[in-house]
């Protein structure tokens, strides 16, 4: 999804970012806010036929009461699978086996060996429970800090010690987010997905020696409005400006997603993000590649293949020089894709996302047909809330991960909860 500097890790710079899903503008996970360091479940392997658990420790597998199902050496891997009556079996590369016994079922290592789930290591234990007739769950159970550990240098990447404060402002954004989503997939069993659909968490392999400084120098610390954690949305690039929230999405306004410059203080035209390969970008359609991705992106809308575009042009920008939509007249239909949902649609190549709705358009006309298009934009992600780029440019300019996450989340708090 994003380069940008941010290395091959970190390939969810939409992540907390591109979906418009989550608690209202303030809200508290079920409780209220943790008053010491909350134990976190995080879904890795969701609704699958089968999961493979290990350790690089000795590790014993129980029922929730302590009856113990499997007593297990270092390296030794075990396969489960839930019947139609949702019990779990388990089976080892021995061919031992243990079950069908009623779930859930804890994988708890000797020491601090963690566990392996699906082929990657991960701190703390697992549990395994059905999630359906022969439908299977493996969740990662650990405390909320060590979480943070494999979730970070997947959002910021790999950064150098001299940008650590960008790193700290990434940590606490993520911190934030996961405070105010505990217990927000209840229905599932755990707290967050291990991927976008929450933050991407790559696990013990992830980590990284200057995020886990980060983390540890901010420990506890979230960002809060009106003493409630905030809506800790970020993206890769803004491209000179954020965006509100109302903006991107069909949502009501935040009070602290505000549109934000990114302009460097005292300069006319340089800014802190653009020091990113997609601050400025520009993409090229020919008419024959524009009807095949509009065939693909418009699904239901086209019914079938794209034969002749008559016109395609945004129909206004928000305050932030965003998109607010794109009118397609094809095929003697027209069709109105809004906001954000216009990267889905005017795609460069039919598995990547264009890189923002920062962009115009100029289009060049055949006989009445659309024969190449040009999309001329800046920035890469939704354009809400934390900017990174900008973070790691305004972190080598000397600002502090506070003033970094104050200036892009307006009104805002950060406080310690542990």
């Amino acid at each position: 999804m994003r380069r940008a500097g941010l290395g091959a890790l970190a390939l969810a710079v939409l992540i907390a970012g591109c979906r418009p899903a989550g608690p209202p503008p303030t809200a508290a996970p079920p409780g209220g806010l943790p008053g010491r360091e909350p134990v976190v479940r995080v879904g890795i392997a969701v609704d699958t036929t089968a999961v493979e658990v290990g350790s690089g420790a000795a590790y014993r597998i129980t029922t929730t009461r302590g009856d113990e199902v499997v007593r297990a050496r270092a390296g030794d891997r075990w396969t489960f699978s839930a019947d139609g009556a949702g019990r779990l079996t388990g089976v080892n590369a021995a061919g031992r086996r243990v079950g069908p016994v009623d779930g859930p079922l804890r994988v708890d290592a000797e020491g601090n060996g963690g566990v392996m789930i699906a082929g990657k290591a991960y701190r703390g234990g697992a549990l395994l429970r059905a999630a359906g007739p022969g439908r299977i769950t493996a969740i990662n159970v650990l405390e909320l800090e060590a979480y943070l550990l494999g979730v970070v240098p997947m959002e910021i990447g790999p950064r150098p010690a001299a940008e650590i404060e960008a790193v700290k402002a990434q940590a606490v954004a993520a911190r934030t987010y996961a405070i105010g989503h505990l217990g927000s997939r209840e229905s599932r069993g755990f707290d967050f997905y291990a991927s976008t659909a929450d933050q991407v968490y790559g696990g013990a392999g992830s980590e990284d020696p200057v995020v886990t400084r980060a983390v540890q120098e901010t420990r506890g610390e979230i960002v809060t409005y009106d003493g409630l954690p905030i809506l800790a949305y970020y993206h890769s690039t803004c491209g000179g400006r954020t965006a509100a929230i109302e903006e991107v999405w069909r949502r009501a306004p935040v009070p602290y997603l505000k549109s934000v410059s990114d302009r460097i203080e005292g300069t006319k035209d340089r800014y802190y993000c653009d020091i990113s390969n997609r601050f400025r970008w520009s993409v090229e359609w020919s008419g024959e590649a524009l009807r095949e991705i509009l065939a693909r992106t418009l699904n239901s809308r086209a019914n079938g293949d794209v034969r002749a575009i008559r016109s395609i042009a945004v129909t206004g920008w928000s305050r932030s020089g965003r998109a607010r939509a794109l009118r397609i007249e094809a095929d003697g239909r027209t069709h109105t894709i809004p906001g954000d949902s216009i990267r889905w649609v005017l795609r460069p190549e039919p598995n990547q996302i264009l890189n923002s709705t920062l962009f115009v358009l100029d289009a060049e006309d055949d006989g009445g047909e659309v024969s190449e298009l040009l999309a001329r934009g800046g920035g890469w992600g939704h354009g809400i809330g934390m900017c990174q780029m900008g973070a790691i440019g305004r972190a080598r300019a000397g600002q502090d991960y506070r003033r970094i996450l104050t200036t892009y989340y307006r009104d805002t708090e950060i406080v310690r909860l542990y």
